[in-house]
Order: structure tokens, then C-alpha cells, then sequence
């Protein structure tokens, strides 16, 4: 390679590395001078430790919610654990917490969920959670990362060997995560109150409910497809707003 290409690749080197001119040198005649190669082992070089969490301290931060008889975090203990965050329990960042330490039941957080959550998020303490909790709120404004939790919710919130969600709690959770995003909230509720019986919602059900939320903010109802594979909860719903209106 001649010096002009060999000067060219030095210098795009330091664009993108803001390393030194000796540096550059040293990496690209490492990897004969290709430019991707020495730029990508450069940045593996020289990226930061990742940050730590300190076990003693996480261990700590367990013990301090814990109850003593079972070993996990349980409605006290969570209580507790909220107080200290600055936040209710029916804040719905709790959720989001609840996700990242992929709790499996409501009002319980075992060790290794609590744990492995923290870490995580590279939390050993509840102050260090605590100044994070602006960017875990604004999960719940992000479609993408929203949609996450909310699907996780319905599993998570499953009484214990129950395959669907009771109907008390899906209303409970609506009102909590869609109250600022659904107008037809208190309409939906209604209609599924005043059915004579009161079916338990299905999985289908409620994730498919946001679905049809997201066609009803971009096009009202006629956005919405009656051929579409649609839960029959939501196909009548439709139909009761559509005579309704009519």
C-alpha cells in the first residue's frame, strides 16, 4: 500500500477512534492495514468494564424486604420496597421493575428474581434503582417497549394454576396501563360488565385488545377488519359501538 492510502486509513482511523496518530499506526499495520478490522479491535480494546454490582450489598438491599418465614419479598416486603423507590404499588413503573426482574407472580419476588433483576440493571441498592426510575417510566411511553411489558403483565398477573386472567384483575391492569391511552377504556370495561356471564379474558384477548387499540388511534373504527381474526369479545364489542353510533 502506498504512503497516500496508507496516510488516508490513518487518518479515518482517528476520525472514528479519536485515538493518537502512533496508535492508529499501530492497529492498522497489526491488521495490514484494513481499516475495519483494526477499528473494531481497537473499540474492543478499549471499551469500559462493564459496570459491577456489588453482591453484598444487593444480598443486603434482599434482606431488608425479605420475609424471614418464606425467604422471598412478599406484600409487606413490596410495600416496603415501593416507599423506600418513592412511588404507590399501583404505580405502573412497578411493572416495568417487575419485568426486568421477570417476577413469575404478583406480590411476590423471589431471591434470584430480585437479584438478577438488579443486576440488570446494574442496581445493588434501592437509591441506585431509585435514580433510574425516569427512564423506566418512560418505557411505558415507547410503543415497542410498552407493548413488552404489557403482554408480560397478563402472564404475571395469572392467579396461581389459572390459564386466564379473571376478569376483576384484567379490569384492575387496564385501568393501570391504558387509562392515558384508550379512549373506548371505560367503554370496553362496560360492555364486558354487563355481559351476563363474566368470562375470565384469555391471553388472546388481551393482547389482541391492544392491537385494536393501535387501529382505533390511527383510524378510528373503520380501521377496523370484521374478517380479521379477531377474539369474539372484541368482534361484538365492535358491534355494540357500531350499532351504538348508528
Amino acid at each position: 500500500m502506498n504512503a497516500n492510502r496508507q496516510k488516508e486509513r490513518i487518518s479515518n482511523f482517528i476520525k472514528q477512534t479519536k485515538a493518537n496518530d502512533a496508535t492508529a499506526k499501530k492497529y492498522l499495520t497489526k491488521f495490514n492495514w484494513d481499516l475495519e478490522s483494526a477499528v473494531q479491535q481497537y473499540n474492543h480494546d478499549t471499551k469500559p468494564p462493564a459496570p459491577q454490582t456489588n453482591t453484598k450489598t444487593l444480598e443486603n438491599a434482599y434482606n431488608k424486604y425479605k420475609n424471614p418465614s418464606s425467604g422471598d419479598i412478599e406484600i409487606e416486603g413490596i410495600q416496603q420496597f415501593c416507599a423506600d423507590l418513592g412511588i404507590e404499588p399501583l404505580d405502573p413503573v412497578i411493572l416495568v421493575i417487575s419485568k426486568y426482574f421477570k417476577a413469575s407472580v404478583m406480590g411476590v419476588y423471589k431471591k434470584e428474581e430480585f437479584t438478577q433483576g438488579m443486576t440488570s440493571l446494574v442496581c445493588d441498592s434501592v437509591d441506585k434503582l431509585k435514580s433510574k426510575l425516569p427512564a423506566l417510566r418512560r418505557e411505558l411511553t415507547d410503543p415497542i417497549k410498552f407493548k413488552g411489558i404489557y403482554n408480560f403483565v397478563y402472564g404475571f398477573s395469572r392467579e396461581s394454576g389459572m390459564r386466564n386472567l379473571s376478569l376483576e384483575n384484567a379490569v384492575q391492569l387496564w385501568r393501570l396501563l391504558l387509562a392515558q391511552r384508550f379512549p373506548l377504556l371505560e367503554n370496553w370495561i362496560g360492555f364486558l360488565e354487563r355481559r351476563e356471564r363474566k368470562y375470565d379474558i384469555s391471553k388472546d384477548t388481551w393482547e389482541m385488545l391492544l392491537d385494536f387499540l393501535e387501529i382505533f388511534e390511527r383510524e378510528g373504527l373503520a380501521g377496523y377488519d370484521p374478517s380479521g381474526a379477531w377474539p369474539v369479545l372484541i368482534d361484538e364489542f365492535v358491534e355494540e359501538l357500531t350499532k351504538n353510533n348508528s
